[in-house]
C-alpha cells in the first residue's frame, strides 16, 4: 500500500464535513500532495488534519435504488445511504461506467457542498486513473455520495449563446441580496435565486470550440478575478478555480457528449461565486513577487492548509496546460494569506 492509500485508510472513519458544514478536504489534499511531489509528507499531514475532523456518524435510513434515488437528492440525512448505494454500483460495474452513468445525473446539482462534491470526485478519478485499489474505489463512492447528498442547483434561464466568456463574465451581476452573507458557500449560493440577472448573464455564454480550451479560459479568468475583483472572500474565488480544474480531471473518462455540459456547469458555478461574493475591479497589490511552484508547494505544506495545497496544485496544472503569469500570481498571493491566516 502506498502513501495515498494509507491516508485514505487512516481517514476512513472521518465524516464528509466538520464544523459549520465545512467539507473534509483530507483525501483531496493528500492526493494533491502526491502530485506536488510530497508523497513522503502525506502521512504526517493527514495525521495532523484528522484532529480537526468529526467521526463519521451517518446512519442508514433507507435503501436507495434505481427507482427512488431522485427524491433522495440533496438529503444530507441520507449521506450514509448514498455512499452505500455507490458502493453497490461500483461493485457491479467498472468505475468508468458508473462515472459515465452518474455524472450527468448529478451535474444539475454541481454546486453540492460549495463545489466539493465535484472536487472530491475529480481527485478520486485521478487516483483511480493512476491505480485501481479498493481504497480509491471507496473514495469515489464517497465523492459521488457527498455530491448526491448535498446536491444543489443554481438558477438557469433561456440560453442566448451570443457572448464569449469575457463578455458573459463581465455581465455577471453583483448579488443584491445580503441573505447568507458571511455563511458557508452553499448557504450564500442559495441567495442567487433572488438575483434575476444571474441566469441571463451565464446563459448568454456561447459554447463553441474546444471544451478543454474553454476550461483553460475559465480558470485563467477566475485566477484574474481572485486578484482583481472587488471582494473580501478570497477563499470563495479559490474554489472558483479548483472546481473547474477538477472537472478537467474527469473529462477524459466521460463520453464526448458530456464535455460541453460539464464545462457549462463549471462556468455557472464559478460565475455564481463571482455573483455571490463580488464583482467590479480593484487594484491588485501583491504581497511579494511571484514564486516558483516548487517553493509554493513547500510553503503550502508548511502552512498545513488544505486549500493552499489544492490551489497550488491546481494553478500549477492549469499553468502547464495554458501558460499565463496570473496562475503563479494568484497562487503566491493565496499561500501568503494561508501562512498568515488572514483570509
Amino acid at each position: 500500500m502506498n502513501e495515498l492509500d494509507g491516508a485514505l485508510e487512516f481517514l476512513d472513519d472521518s465524516g464528509p464535513e466538520f464544523g459549520p458544514g465545512v467539507s473534509n478536504h483530507g483525501p483531496m489534499a493528500a492526493e494533491a500532495l502526491a502530485r506536488l511531489g510530497h508523497a513522503d509528507a502525506i502521512a504526517s499531514w493527514v495525521s495532523s488534519y484528522r484532529k480537526l475532523l468529526y467521526q463519521d456518524t451517518y446512519s442508514h435510513f433507507d435503501t436507495l435504488t434505481e427507482e427512488n434515488w431522485r427524491q433522495a437528492l440533496g438529503n444530507m440525512r441520507l449521506m450514509g445511504d448514498w455512499v452505500e448505494f455507490f458502493r453497490r454500483e461500483l461493485d457491479g460495474a467498472p468505475w468508468t461506467e458508473v462515472l459515465a452513468k452518474w455524472w450527468p445525473r448529478l451535474l444539475p446539482g454541481f454546486s453540492a457542498g460549495g463545489g466539493h462534491g465535484v472536487i472530491r470526485t475529480g481527485h478520486a478519478v485521478r487516483m483511480l486513473d493512476e491505480a485501481h485499489t479498493p481504497w480509491r474505489i471507496e473514495e469515489l463512492a464517497r465523492g459521488l455520495g457527498y455530491w448526491a447528498a448535498r446536491f444543489q442547483e443554481l438558477p438557469e434561464g433561456t440560453a442566448s449563446h451570443d457572448r464569449d466568456l469575457d463578455q458573459a463574465w463581465a455581465a455577471v451581476p453583483k448579488l443584491r441580496s445580503g441573505q447568507g452573507d458571511g455563511m458557508i458557500f452553499r448557504i450564500r449560493l442559495e441567495s442567487l435565486w433572488l438575483e434575476p440577472d444571474f441566469a441571463p448573464a451565464v446563459d448568454s455564454l456561447r459554447l463553441d470550440g474546444d471544451p478543454g480550451q474553454m476550461l483553460s479560459r475559465l480558470t485563467r479568468t477566475t485566477a484574474t478575478s481572485y486578484l482583481t475583483d472587488d471582494h473580501d472572500r478570497p477563499m470563495a474565488f479559490v474554489h472558483a478555480l479548483t472546481t473547474p480544474a477538477a472537472v478537467r480531471l474527469v473529462l477524459p473518462h466521460l463520453p464526448a457528449e458530456l464535455h460541453w455540459p460539464s464545462v457549462a456547469a463549471a462556468v455557472r458555478f464559478s460565475a455564481a461565486i463571482r455573483c455571490a461574493y463580488g464583482t467590479g475591479r480593484k487594484e491588485h497589490r501583491p504581497f511579494e513577487p511571484v514564486r516558483d511552484y516548487a517553493t509554493l508547494a513547500e510553503r503550502a505544506l508548511a502552512s498545513e492548509d488544505p486549500h493552499a495545497i489544492k490551489y497550488v496544485e491546481a494553478c500549477r496544472r492549469e499553468d502547464a496546460l495554458s501558460p499565463d503569469p496570473v496562475y503563479g500570481l494568484a497562487a503566491t498571493h493565496w499561500v501568503r494569506l494561508c501562512e498568515t491566516q488572514s483570509y
